[in-house]
């Protein structure tokens, strides 16, 4: 199909294609529409396939116009997206009400896209960086076996003495909003609060000192305006607290027995204490490295997106700002955050910090895919297999079964890109000059298991 194109810019990363269809290409797609419709529509007072053209043109004018239209403007912008060579973003939008289709005319009408911009890659080589390696420390290790301590820890009901500094008071707890009073209730069920443990709030502290299992507490608690629960913030709530129980800690004893158990756990091999610490030195100084490796390759994107200042097709910002929205929604369900107080966030200056955010993701997979494209890197199917591959053990799963459903999902395109931008990032820590230095370690984190847990609930009774 030939085609007559103008092409004007309206905004960043915004053009307006006017095209013209000849007449001849219109009156050809006419006499498509006319055979289809002589051959198959159903006429009173004729035969199937015997109407006049006469007839099939009078009563079928809307339905063959919308016809030639619907096969006419898609096939045209193709051919001019494709001879221009655009590089469009989403789908393009089309000016419907000044598209005037006469058969035998020439076909005029306007559509806007949304392209990737065009820059120039700067010099990528030689990008200088600090990779900061945490040393480890015997207190970092007396960390990680504390923390190990406090997970194996048990509570243990207290029924001769109210509560006290430092216990665990389990409750059930309701939240009646006072000001505002529009507000849904706040509930929950067998809430455990450390007295005095970091981040209770004060007036937990004081209600529930000195009770015993059964009690009723009624009191009224005043959040202040930059409380962490954005949904508690400036809230003022009349609660209503019953005890399910008093319980105290108890810390199993640091030995050989502790530490099978603890093996066993975790699959590890370790049989007494100085084994056991010996791999968690071991781990640390892997969590350490791995560690490092990642904030030098943020420092080195950081660096990178610093060279660049060129203009981002919006709906590239909005999709990815999308995307960050939904997960950080699906981090606060897995925390345990109630869906009431998910819905007193302010979802609206949420999306607007992550516009901004948004923008610098936009703006790094520009440049790493232009990367790729100056390096010629390519994903191969043995990558993709070994990523499937790796996918499947990690989930349980047969690799038929993860290749099946990231094809109906169009998961395989994300994992492309991705293991192409990680061939990328690959490339650049090749190139750039890294100073080692060796720092005190800023987080001690639990090996031993080679996870961490799910962040716990905001809850009424704690602070930032």
């Amino acid at each position: 199909m030939k085609v007559q194109v103008a092409i004007a810019d309206v905004a960043d990363c915004q053009k307006e294609l006017t095209i013209e269809i000849g007449a001849n290409e219109v009156q050809e797609e006419y006499n498509k529409a006319y055979g289809a419709f002589s051959r198959y529509a159903k006429v009173p007072g004729f035969r199937e396939g015997k109407a006049p053209r006469g007839v099939i043109k009078q009563r079928f004018a809307k339905e063959i116009k919308d016809e030639v239209l619907k096969q006419l403007i898609p096939h045209a912008l193709g051919h001019a997206i494709e001879d221009h060579s655009l590089r469009v973003i989403g789908d393009p939008s089309i000016d419907g009400e000044e598209v005037v289709l006469k058969e035998g005319e020439p076909l005029t009408f306007k559509s806007r896209v949304f392209v990737l911009p065009d820059f120039e890659l700067k010099d990528y080589s030689g990008i200088k960086l600090t990779k900061r390696v945490a040393r480890v420390k015997d207190e970092d290790i007396d960390k990680v076996i504390a923390d190990l301590r406090e997970g194996a820890a048990q509570l243990i009901p207290v029924e001769d003495r109210p509560s006290q500094s430092g216990d665990f008071v389990s409750v059930n707890l309701t939240g009646k909003y006072i000001d505002p009073v529009e507000q849904e209730d706040l509930t929950t069920e067998d809430l455990v609060i450390e007295l005095d443990g970091e981040g209770v709030q004060a007036d937990f502290n004081e209600q529930l000192t000195g009770v015993k299992d059964g009690d009723v507490k009624q009191f009224t608690v005043k959040y202040p305006e930059d409380f962490q629960a954005k949904g508690l913030a400036g809230k003022t709530l009349d609660f209503t607290a019953t005890v399910n129980a008093v319980k105290i800690k108890e810390l199993p004893e640091l030995n050989d027995e502790f530490v099978a158990e603890i093996a066993e756990e975790y699959g590890e091999e370790y049989k007494t204490v100085e084994e056991l610490r010996a791999k968690i030195k071991e781990n640390l100084k892997a969590n350490a490295e791995a560690e490092a490796e990642g904030e030098i390759r943020n420092d080195l994107l950081k660096t990178l997106a610093e060279g660049y200042d060129f203009p981002l097709p919006e709906p590239l910002v909005e999709r990815q700002a999308d995307s960050r929205l939904v997960e950080f929604l699906q981090r606060l369900y897995r925390s345990g955050m109630p869906p009431q107080a998910a819905r007193q966030i302010d979802w609206d200056t949420r999306k607007a910090e992550e516009m901004a955010r948004a923008a610098n993701d936009v703006r790094i997979a520009l440049i790493l895919g232009a990367i790729s494209e100056a390096e010629k890197i390519t994903v191969t199917r043995e990558d993709l297999d070994d990523e499937i591959e790796r996918i499947a053990e990690a989930t349980n799963q047969s690799a038929e079964d993860v290749e099946a459903r990231l094809t109906k999902e169009g998961g395989l395109s994300s994992i492309e890109n991705r293991l192409r931008s990680d061939k990328v990032m690959e490339l650049l820590v090749s190139k750039a000059e890294i100073t080692i230095e060796e720092v005190d370690n800023k987080q001690a984190t639990e090996p031993a298991a080679d996870e961490t847990d799910d962040a716990k609930a905001e809850g009424a009774g704690e602070s930032a």
